[in-house]
C-alpha cells in the first residue's frame, strides 16, 4: 500500500511487561482474545463470562439486540471500560489494565458508532491528524506537515474512496461519507486489529453497499472486530459472526450457521430485518 507498506513494522509497543498466558498468540492465527470476560454494574451484568478468539484477517461480526452487549464487548477489547474480571489478550499476551492509547500503539484501533470527524478541518487534514497522532503530543505541534504524512494520509483518503474530496470541510460531507473518513483515520496508526461499532448505522443502503466494499479491502491488511445490526450487510462481509443476548454469547460461527440457529432466530430476529 505504498506509503502505508513501506512504515509497517515502525512505532510498535513491546507489550512485553505483559504477563504471559495460556491463550493462544501469535503462529496461532488468534490475534486477539477474551476469556471469562465479564462487566457488572452493580448487580446489572452487561457482560457475562463471555470467551472469544478473533482470527487474524477475520471479519468477526458481534450481532444482537439494542443492550445485548456488543458494544460493551468493544469497549472491553479496546481498553474503554475496564472489566470486573476476565483477561483480554493481543498476540497471547494478557492487555490487563493498559489504556485505549496503550492498545492504539500496540495495534488496536477503534471507530466509534458516533462520527468523531473535527469540524472545518477538511478531509485531508483530519486524516493528517490522525497520522501526526502517532508521533504524540510533539506531531501534533509540528507547524509543517512532513510529506510522508501527508503522502499517507492521500493514501488513505483514496483506500476509502475520499480521495476526490480531500479538500471539501468533513462537515460538509454527506453521513456515510463521514464514516468513510472516520474509518481511514483509525487506519491512520496501522491497527492490526480495527474496532468498528455499527459502522453502517445511519447510512443509506447505497452507502451500505459501499461499506461492504471497504470492509473487504481493509481486512487484507488488518483483522476486523465489529458491531453491526444490518443483517444483510453481516451475510455479505462476515467471516465469523457471534450472538450476544443479555451479555451473553448465545452463538458464534459462519453467518449462516448462527442465523439459521434457532436459538438466535427465537431471541434477535422475530422475523425483523435487523439484528
Amino acid at each position: 500500500m505504498g506509503a502505508l507498506a513501506d512504515a509497517a513494522g515502525k512505532d510498535t509497543v513491546d507489550p512485553g511487561s505483559s504477563p504471559a498466558s495460556a491463550v493462544a498468540g501469535a503462529g496461532s492465527g488468534v490475534v486477539l482474545a477474551a476469556r471469562g470476560l465479564s462487566k457488572l454494574y452493580g448487580v446489572f451484568r452487561a457482560v457475562w463470562s463471555v470467551d472469544l478468539d478473533i482470527h487474524e484477517n477475520d471479519i468477526h461480526v458481534f450481532i444482537g439486540p439494542n443492550g445485548a452487549g456488543k458494544s460493551t464487548v468493544l469497549n472491553l477489547l479496546g481498553g474503554q471500560i475496564l472489566p470486573t474480571s476476565g483477561e483480554v489478550y493481543f498476540d497471547g499476551r494478557s492487555l490487563g489494565r493498559t489504556t485505549p492509547s496503550w492498545r492504539a500503539r500496540a495495534g488496536i484501533g477503534r471507530s466509534f458508532q458516533l462520527t468523531s470527524i473535527v469540524p472545518g478541518f477538511t478531509c485531508l487534514e483530519n486524516v493528517l491528524l490522525a497520522v501526526q497522532a502517532r508521533r504524540g503530543l510533539f506531531g501534533l505541534l509540528r507547524l509543517h506537515s512532513r510529506d510522508e504524512d501527508v503522502a499517507m494520509a492521500e493514501e488513505l483518503l483514496d483506500l476509502v474512496g475520499l480521495r476526490g474530496v480531500a479538500s471539501v470541510p468533513a462537515d460538509l460531507l454527506a453521513h456515510g461519507q463521514q464514516r468513510q473518513l472516520e474509518i481511514a483515520a483509525a487506519l491512520a496508526g496501522r491497527p492490526r486489529v480495527l474496532l468498528l461499532d455499527e459502522p453502517s448505522s445511519g447510512m443509506s443502503a447505497h452507502e451500505r453497499a459501499g461499506l461492504g466494499g471497504l470492509l473487504r479491502k481493509i481486512v487484507k491488511s488488518a483483522t476486523i472486530v465489529m458491531a453491526e445490526h444490518d443483517v444483510h450487510l453481516v451475510r455479505t462481509v462476515a467471516t465469523r459472526v457471534t450472538a450476544f443476548s443479555e451479555g451473553r454469547k448465545v452463538a458464534e460461527g459462519t453467518s449462516d450457521e448462527v442465523f439459521d440457529s434457532a436459538e438466535v432466530k427465537r431471541v434477535f430476529l422475530r422475523g425483523r430485518r435487523d439484528a
